[in-house]
């Protein structure tokens, strides 16, 4: 089968940093299609008839500027991973573009590095995972898969309502995310966490509580839990503890979320 093409919008009016990113995309060994405009009406008027996988947008250019080629990729509800490009940035246009979606900005002058970073982060996202969430609660349960539903990951769950409906699936199946609740009956989440550690060492597991504590950090990491996150929690926490486990550089927009109550 024939590896998809990445289609990528690169929109600045500087021809040499034009060129930079066309370079940089040149070096990641993907295949890539590059389609480069100068300014933000042209880009504006190729994402009304066609899609980016990825958009490099310049924030000031002539016309329309990033924040509004942005605006225009929500608008025409595209999925476009887009990131911002300027030598500064001020607040008021910083909340305009977290307000629109864009996943992170690039300080110029940048290097080759952080375009291939940008290229893998994009293939890591949009890679699906398998999800198992474990929890006593039905209704908790559904709330949880819902948030962890609309992250920026593509995440493929499955539920279990205690410890040994996860232990089953997980001989079912491998999953590379467990998000286990730490009070349950029966088997807790440390508990569920020591025996995933032993059967499925390719997992990696977050625990959910409503309550923080140095015995419940402790505790977690003896079994060897990646991290520990406080409901409620909304789908950016999802998104930064999953950075902290996939080993991605954190984005200028994401919120920071700590991977244990005493980190």
């Amino acid at each position: 089968m024939t590896e998809r093409r990445i289609r990528i919008l690169i929109a600045e009016d500087s021809t040499t940093v034009r060129l930079f990113v066309e370079r940089a995309l040149a070096t990641t060994g993907r295949p890539i299609d590059v389609v480069a405009v100068g300014d933000g009406e042209e880009a504006v008027k190729l994402l009304m008839r066609s899609r980016f996988d990825i958009a490099f947008l310049d924030i000031n250019m002539p016309q329309f500027s990033g924040v509004h080629v942005l605006a225009a990729i929500r608008d025409q509800n595209h999925d476009t991973f887009c990131v911002s490009m300027s030598d500064r940035l001020d607040e008021a246009t910083e909340q305009k573009l977290k307000a629109f979606g864009a996943y992170d900005f690039l300080k110029k002058p940048f290097t080759q590095t952080r375009i291939q970073q940008i290229v893998e982060m994009w293939e890591l996202i949009r890679t699906r995972f398998d999800v198992l969430v474990v929890d006593d609660s039905a209704t908790v349960r559904r709330i949880v898969a819902k948030v962890i539903s609309r992250s920026i990951f593509d995440l493929a769950i499955t539920e279990a309502g205690d410890g040994e409906a996860a232990i089953r699936a997980i001989e079912e199946k491998p999953f590379r995310l467990i998000f286990s609740d730490f009070n349950m009956p029966g088997m807790n989440g440390v508990e569920l966490a020591g025996h995933i550690g032993r059967i499925a060492r390719a997992s990696d597991v977050i625990l959910m509580s409503t309550e923080y504590s140095t015995a419940i950090d402790e505790a977690a990491r003896k079994v060897g839990a990646c991290a520990f996150l406080r409901k409620p929690f909304y789908p950016e926490d999802v998104d930064s503890i999953l950075h902290h486990v996939f080993g991605l550089p954190h984005p200028l927009f994401s919120k920071q979320v700590r991977l244990f109550a005493m980190t």
